[in-house]
C-alpha cells in the first residue's frame, strides 16, 4: 500500500512539473507573439 501512494506521490510532482513547463510554455509564446505584433506594427508604419 505504501508503495502505491509513493507511485501516486511521484505521479502527482512529475504532473505538476509538467504543468508548469506548459505554463511557462505558454507565458513564452505569448511573449514571442506580443514581439512579432510589435515588429508587425513598426512594419506597417513604415510603409504608410
Amino acid at each position: 500500500m505504501a508503495t502505491s501512494e509513493a507511485n501516486q506521490t511521484q505521479f502527482n510532482e512529475s504532473n505538476n512539473e509538467q504543468n508548469t513547463s506548459l505554463e511557462q510554455q505558454l507565458a513564452d509564446a505569448n511573449k514571442q507573439i506580443e514581439e512579432l505584433r510589435l515588429q508587425i506594427s513598426w512594419l506597417e508604419r513604415s510603409y504608410e
